[in-house]
């Protein structure tokens, strides 16, 4: 079996317009593999591929502007918004800085975090498409999280989505621009090392350079994203046509007590370039977007995730709370 196809490959369509014993089944997959994974590539999701590729070329446009034009837009110093334009070495991960830009956006109903969009005169239609994108993405993962509800046999007044609803997610459009190869070999520079995702579900679009890679559960003697980086074994997530990555953020993995996985993963020197040669690592371009819960959300383990015989691991948190601490160790 190879790397890839040891992430389980799920069709969604028959959750989306299948019988109710075809969601059952999607459900109970996606279940299985978030326990063992804790990734998924996720096929006939429901949004258009021409949608996702035309997305990725926004982003291109974007990220060919002048640092001037980008500037405009760039995420505030004082940390009060998390939105717009984040340029290269402004994130860190473990105090490694991460060489890579991004620009961020929200829901467009969100008035707490409004977005911050170029000028219509700068990048015309750019902010009509990429709020247009959003609503897909929050669609797609609504769904998920029914999934997930209908896998766990919750009631309505408990089902994940309701914790959801305001929908106050965030899409990255990231760029990670080209660069030597032996800079990423070395160590001089890391594009993201070893994290994982603190909110409930991130899905991924990827393009085809390819990087990707996530740890091999118990590879490494602290399961920490620190203790893979020294010592684990990581499986790469290559691109495949016509899918969605899925994979389980830390609020989740709470959530369900454990029962799924809040995978450790990492970007790298993409594979063709591994077998040697001093060249250039490629440019690599990918769209994440981040779920989490409702800010006011108590996240506690979930009915059927605990028992007498299997005790709540953790206590209750606020997840708006547990988000912005997160996010002020993120940014330099």
């Amino acid at each position: 079996m190879s790397e890839e196809q040891s992430i389980p490959l799920i069709d969604f369509d028959k959750f989306l317009n299948g019988s109710h014993d075809d969601r059952k089944d999607v459900a109970s997959a996606i279940d299985a593999a978030f326990r063992s994974v804790g990734f998924i590539y996720l096929r006939n999701h429901g949004i258009d591929g021409d949608k996702i590729d035309h997305c990725f070329r926004w982003g291109k446009r974007f990220f060919a502007l002048s640092d001037t034009e980008k500037n405009l837009i760039r995420r505030p110093p004082d940390r009060s918004l998390y939105r717009g334009y984040v340029g290269v070495g402004c994130e860190k991960v473990r105090k490694h800085i991460c060489i890579k830009e991004s620009f961020d956006s929200g829901n467009p109903d969100e008035d707490a975090q409004p977005n911050l969009w170029p000028s219509e005169e700068v990048l015309p239609g750019f902010r009509d498409y990429m709020e247009m994108f959003f609503q897909e993405c929050s669609m797609l993962v609504h769904q998920l999280l029914d999934a997930l509800s209908t896998a766990l046999n919750l009631p309505p007044a408990d089902s994940l989505a309701q914790y959801h609803g305001a929908s106050l997610f965030t899409m990255s459009l990231l760029h990670y621009p080209a660069l030597p190869a032996e800079d990423l070999r070395s160590g001089t520079h890391t594009r993201i090392p070893a994290h994982s995702d603190f909110g409930t579900l991130t899905l991924l679009f990827q393009d085809d350079v390819g990087g990707l890679e996530i740890a091999e559960p118990g590879s490494a003697s602290t399961e920490t994203s620190a203790g893979f980086e020294k010592e684990g074994r990581f499986r790469k997530v290559k691109p495949m046509p016509g899918t969605v990555v899925v994979n389980v953020g830390y609020l989740l993995m709470r959530w369900s007590n454990g029962r799924w996985r809040n995978t450790v993963h990492r970007v790298v020197e993409p594979p063709e370039l591994e077998s040697g040669g001093d060249g250039m690592t490629p440019a690599r371009y990918s769209i994440p977007f981040f779920a989490a819960p409702d800010p006011a959300t108590v996240v506690e383990a979930l009915p059927g995730c605990w028992s007498e015989g299997l005790p709540k691991r953790w206590k209750a948190i606020s997840a708006g709370d547990y988000i912005r601490r997160k996010k002020l160790a993120v940014y330099v």
